[in-house]
C-alpha cells in the first residue's frame, strides 16, 4: 500500500512512503475506515480550473521557464496536477481585465463578432495547456452577460434581463463563440446558460428564472445549436449556489422537452454546505453534478483555505459530482487582476465591494518579486486530481469519527484510492480496512492523506 501525506504547517507535500498491507490484526474493530469497492456510485470524469483572462494575463507575465513548470504541474498527468477539465468565459467576466464583448454595440446580426480579445491571453494559455492534455480536456463555458444592447437595463453589469427580441441572436452568440474557438483548435464541450442566474452583481450579471432558463433551452440554445451542426454541446443549468440547487432543477427541469436536452447541473459553495442539495438532485433527476466554481479570497489564511477545498472536494464527491472545476487558474498577489467594479453606494448603504481584495488562487504570481507561488490549496486538490483516473467510480466507505473526511474510489486499472484529511488539532490513527486486511497509519493534525491500495 502506498501512502501520500501533505502537512501544509511542516511545509511537507506529497511525503510518499510503502507500508505492508495488513499489519493490523484483522479483528480490530477501533479506529477503523472501511472501504466497500462491490458498492459503486458515480464516475469521476473530470477535475480542473477556469482560464480566465485574469489568469491568462498572469500568465503571459510568467518567464518560459515558468510557464513550462506551471503547466506541467497542472496538465502532466506524470508530474502535476493531471487536470483535465475547464471553464471559459463568453465575452468578459468578473476576472476580466475590463468589460468587453466580441461584437460591436447594437451589431444586429453578428457580422463583427470576433474573438481578436481572447487572442491575446486567454486563448495562446489554452493552447499551451493543450500541448500537455490534447484533447483529453474538457472546456465548458459560461456567459457572465449579453452585450448590453441586448438587455432591459442596458448595461452588462448590476444584472438585469435579456430581451425578449434579442433571444435568438443571443442563442446563436453562443453557437459562434464555439465555432469560431474550434477554428483556434480549441474544442468547447459544453456551455452553461448563464453564470449565477439569481445574482445582481456590481460586475457582469444576467438574471433568469427558471422558467425563463427552461424557456430559453427549449426556444432558443437548444435549436440553434441543433441547427448549427452543434447537438453534441452539452447544456448545463444552474451554475449558482447549492442552497437553492434542488428546486432550480426541479423547476428548470419540470419542462420534458428541457429535462431531456440538460446534460448536468452546475453548482457553487458561496452559500454553504447544501450537499444533501445535491444528492436529492442526483436521486430526483439523475443529472451529471457539476462543481463549476469555488475560491476563496486573498486575505484567507491559505492552509484554512486549503482544508475548505479539501471538505468541499471530498462532500461533492460523496454526493454525486462527477466534475469539479476550481475558479482562477492563476491570479497575483493582491488576488487580481480585474476591472474596477465597485458598485456606487446608495444613502446610507456601504460600498458593496473594495477592490483592494481580490480572491485566492491555488497559484498565485508575486508581481514584486516574480515568484511563483504554490499555495496548500494546490497541493490538496492534488490528492484528488493525481490519483484519481478519469472514469473511477466512488465506491463506498464508512469512518470511525465524524471530524474526519473521507472518499474512495476505483480506478479503471482496479486500484482503490482513499483521501483521507484530519482538520483537527490533534493526530488520529487511522486503520484502513479492505475485505479482512487492516493497515495502519497516523492522520497527522491538519493533514491531508491519499491511500493507494
Amino acid at each position: 500500500m502506498k501512502i501520500i501525506k501533505s502537512i501544509p504547517a511542516d511545509h511537507l507535500y506529497y511525503q510518499e512512503t510503502n507500508v505492508q498491507p495488513g499489519d493490523i490484526k484483522p479483528t480490530r474493530e477501533r479506529g477503523v475506515i472501511n472501504i466497500y469497492p462491490e458498492i459503486r456510485y458515480q464516475q469521476i470524469m473530470g477535475i480542473g480550473g477556469a482560464f480566465t483572462e485574469s489568469a491568462a494575463y498572469n500568465y503571459s507575465l510568467l518567464s518560459p521557464a515558468q510557464r513550462q513548470d506551471f503547466m506541467e504541474k497542472h496538465f502532466s498527468k506524470e508530474k502535476g496536477l493531471g487536470y483535465n477539465f475547464g471553464r471559459c468565459h463568453i465575452n468578459s467576466c468578473d476576472f476580466s481585465l475590463d468589460i468587453y464583448t466580441y461584437v460591436q454595440e447594437g451589431d444586429p446580426d453578428l457580422s463583427s463578432f470576433s474573438l481578436e480579445r481572447d487572442r491575446k491571453y486567454v486563448i495562446p494559455f489554452i493552447k499551451d495547456a493543450l500541448k500537455y492534455t490534447g484533447q483529453d480536456l474538457m472546456l465548458f463555458a459560461s456567459p457572465w452577460s449579453p452585450p448590453a444592447y441586448m438587455k432591459d437595463n442596458n448595461s452588462m453589469v448590476e444584472g438585469g434581463c435579456l430581451k425578449e427580441e434579442y433571444k435568438s441572436l443571443w442563442a446563436k452568440y453562443y453557437a459562434r463563440y464555439i465555432q469560431e474557438m474550434e477554428k483556434e483548435g480549441i474544442r468547447i464541450s459544453a456551455v452553461s446558460v448563464q453564470n449565477e442566474p439569481r445574482a445582481i452583481q456590481p460586475w457582469e450579471s444576467c438574471g433568469y428564472s427558471a422558467q425563463q432558463e427552461a424557456e430559453f433551452i427549449e426556444k432558443y440554445l437548444a435549436p440553434t445549436l441543433d441547427a448549427e451542426g452543434l447537438s453534441h454541446i452539452k447544456i448545463i443549468i444552474w451554475d449558482h449556489n447549492k442552497e437553492r440547487v434542488y428546486e432550480r432543477a426541479r423547476d428548470t427541469l419540470s419542462n420534458p422537452a428541457v429535462n431531456q436536452r440538460v446534460w448536468a447541473v452546475g453548482h457553487h459553495w458561496y452559500s454553504g454546505d447544501h450537499f444533501e442539495g445535491l444528492r436529492l438532485v442526483h436521486e430526483q433527476f439523475n443529472k451529471v453534478l457539476i462543481s463549476s466554481e469555488i475560491c476563496g479570497l486573498i486575505y484567507e489564511d491559505p492552509i484554512t483555505l486549503a482544508e475548505k477545498y479539501g471538505k468541499e472536494i471530498c462532500e461533492d464527491l460523496n454526493n454525486f459530482t462527477s466534475y469539479f472545476c476550481d475558479w482562477n487558474l492563476l491570479l497575483d498577489e493582491e488576488g487580481g487582476p480585474f476591472h474596477n467594479r465597485t458598485r456606487k453606494p446608495k444613502p446610507g448603504q456601504k460600498i458593496f465591494e473594495d477592490k483592494s481584495k481580490g480572491c485566492h488562487a491555488p497559484v498565485l504570481y508575486n508581481k514584486q518579486t516574480g515568484e511563483l507561488i504554490y499555495t496548500p490549496i494546490y497541493y490538496y486538490i492534488g490528492h484528488f486530481s493525481r490519483y484519481i483516473q478519469k472514469g473511477a467510480y466512488r465506491v463506498a466507505t464508512t469512518k470511525h469519527d465524524h471530524q474526519l473526511y473521507t472518499c474512495a474510489f476505483q480506478n479503471p486499472d482496479g486500484s482503490l484510492v482513499l483521501v483521507v484529511m484530519n482538520p483537527t488539532d490533534a493526530p488520529m490513527g487511522a486503520n484502513i480496512r479492505h475485505k479482512d486486511t487492516i493497515t495502519g497509519t497516523t492522520l497527522p493534525p491538519h493533514s491531508i492523506t491519499t491511500a493507494i491500495l
